[in-house]
């Protein structure tokens, strides 16, 4: 609602912007309907969607959000479930980003490692609440719908061989690793 109500706003002010966010939103709109009709995708495919959908959101917070996504083109074909990102991103811009004054960073980096495939989405926001305090704040390791979610397709898809963890980072922010088998 937000994103359509700021497209609204640029469709009178600046009518280029607006432009670059419809054409934004068609990408994410699409790969987001495609992903409903599919068991998998690759990390190419995924980052695209990502892509498209920090794009809209760095059009609606202007310079308050910087993106940086990096996947090397050896792990382009890497199956992975569909959406399997966007709900850690979503709470990254959501609970980290948008409430923080000043500006704002997410990545999205995705590595081999020993253990497999690695996908690190690391954010400088609000970070993780004080111990007892994550009831307060829904992006919390435990607390967030969206991040079960993904744990759950993790474990349907991958089993006991993937993981998600969810750490501080300093001097704020929040760090979520996924690993999975190769």
């Amino acid at each position: 609602i937000y994103t359509l109500a700021n497209l609204r706003s640029l469709m009178t002010e600046d009518l280029r912007q607006a432009e670059v966010m419809i054409d934004r939103l068609i990408v994410y709109l699409r790969s987001a309907l495609a992903a409903s009709r599919s068991e998998s995708t690759t990390l190419a495919g995924e980052f695209a969607q990502l892509r498209a959908y920090l794009d809209i959101m760095s059009i609606r917070m202007g310079t308050r959000l910087n993106y940086r996504l990096e996947l090397p083109a050896d792990l382009d074909d890497t199956a992975i479930p569909p959406m399997l990102l966007q709900p850690i991103v979503e709470n990254a811009i959501k609970h980290g980003i948008e409430p923080k004054v000043g500006p704002g960073s997410i990545e999205v980096l995705a590595r081999r490692s020993d253990a497999g495939i690695e996908i690190l989405v690391n954010d400088s926001g609000l970070g993780l609440p004080p111990e007892g305090g994550a009831s307060e704040m829904p992006h919390s390791a435990a607390g967030s719908y969206g991040l079960v979610h993904v744990r759950e397709r993790l474990q349907a898809v991958y089993g006991a061989k993937a993981s998600m963890q969810i750490k501080p980072r300093s001097p704020n922010g929040v760090s979520a690793t996924i690993t999975i088998p190769e």
